[in-house]
């Protein structure tokens, strides 16, 4: 199909372009030693200098891809203090026996790492096998500094990419509970990998979390499967999917320090048309934004016609997946009948247009540099997607990326639009 070659061509453009993570890695900006207690010392490797600061706990056999991947997150004005999970006496033995370190040891690596400006905020991040330890450690720090509400201001959120974390019921016939699950009084976000055993599970650490108290965001990372961050991504969707996570993971950050987005899982209900009735149908709030030609365009000049509304950004995997199934949507139907609308949120004129010299869009591609219209659209993840009737109401709805010419779509439209395909 056309859009598989469009996708296929945008996997060999970025992998072209990728570092193999399996090279020498990169080499931080600085490393400090820190003491612990128990006689221990470990050391934080500093990527990048920035206001907000991403504490990484890592394992040692990840070291060479978490430093190439700390490397392009910094370039995302974020600054990654990655530092290992074990640590080695302070006074050389016969034999340096790396040690595991306990909650109290990661506790004082989190106060160690928080900002000297109160202003600016510190972040958590941990990868798989990481997540339990990382959990246990946040979970002391909160109950040694939980009294003083300027630490526990200044430590912001925690965000975790497939964490492995067991779920056991914790009586019988109980709603099952993840291990130390802990009420972190601060946003979780979860990224999460689109494995079919895997999606239950993290319905499931979702619900866990937030049965402890906690605020969760989670996202599918679609087309992988775990460890593609840490130097085992072998497909090309997957290299893909790498490339883009440093602007996921600085769009998380901003997420977790001003909530306005809540990615949802893109889960399909099978063959049924997974579109959403719209709470209001209501006429849709105005729109009036520049193409990629500088022109001014109004919603409202679109009356008479059924519009698909779309909302993207090319740092979104799946934006980038849907876009040729838009093409084929819009050649489906008469531009006189029907008309797909992109809107770009958050980014610059120059980025969108050398984007889509390599995944054309077939269609009107509105910029909304500014991220004006999150408010009054109520976007709830990226992409997000809303069909308007000829009047311009708000009929349907959908927060995630489908394939928009599969035939029971194009039929959804036909039947609940009063339009009909070529």
């Amino acid at each position: 199909m056309i859009r598989t070659k469009y996708w296929l061509a945008l996997a060999v453009l970025v992998i072209s372009s990728l570092m193999n993570p399996c090279l020498s890695a990169e080499e931080p900006d600085e490393t400090v030693t820190v003491p612990l207690s128990g006689q221990l010392e470990t050391s934080i490797h500093r990527f990048g200098q920035a206001s907000q600061r991403i504490l990484w706990f890592s394992t040692p056999a990840t070291q060479a891809a978490d430093f190439n991947l700390a490397k392009q997150l910094a370039a995302y004005n974020l600054e990654i203090w990655l530092t290992s999970l074990e640590a080695i006496p302070k006074k050389p033995a016969t034999h340096q026996t790396p040690q595991r370190l306990s909650p109290t040891a990661l506790a004082e690596l989190i106060q160690a790492s928080l900002p000297s400006q109160a202003k600016h905020p510190l972040f958590i991040f941990s990868i798989g096998d990481s997540a339990k330890a990382t959990l246990e450690g946040l979970n002391t720090w909160q109950e040694t500094h939980g009294h003083s509400p300027a630490l526990t201001g200044q430590l912001t959120g925690l965000v975790l990419a497939y964490p492995h974390l067991q779920l056991n019921p914790s009586k019988p016939k109980s709603t099952k509970r993840i291990e130390a699950t802990y009420p972190f009084k601060l946003p979780i976000y979860v990224f999460q990998t689109t494995e079919k055993p895997k999606l239950k599970g993290m319905e499931a650490l979702v619900t866990a979390l937030e049965q402890g108290g906690n605020t969760v965001y989670s996202e599918l990372l679609n087309d992988t499967t775990e460890g593609f961050l840490q130097g085992q991504a072998h497909s090309e969707e997957e290299l893909l999917q790498l490339s883009v996570f440093p602007a996921q993971l600085a769009q998380a950050v901003a997420t977790l320090a001003k909530p306005l987005l809540k990615p949802q899982p893109q889960i399909t209900n099978g063959n049924e048309a997974p579109l959403q009735a719209h709470p209001t149908q209501s006429l849709a709030p105005e729109l009036r934004l520049p193409d990629l030609a500088g022109k001014t365009q109004d919603l409202k000049d679109y009356r008479g016609k059924v519009v698909l509304l779309n909302f993207w950004a090319t740092w979104c995997p799946p934006c980038i997946k849907e876009i040729p199934s838009l093409n084929n949507l819009q050649s489906q139907f008469s531009k006189d009948e029907f008309v797909v609308l992109s809107v770009d949120v958050g980014e610059e004129l120059k980025e969108i247009k050398t984007f889509l010299e390599h995944v054309p869009a077939d269609y009107p591609v509105l910029v909304d540099t500014t991220s004006s219209l999150i408010e009054p659209w109520q976007l709830q993840a990226f992409p997000s997607t809303y069909l308007l009737d000829r009047q311009g109401r708000l009929r349907y709805q959908y927060f995630g990326g489908l394939e928009w010419d599969e035939p029971q779509l194009i039929k959804f439209i036909e039947q609940n639009l009063g339009i009909m395909a070529k």
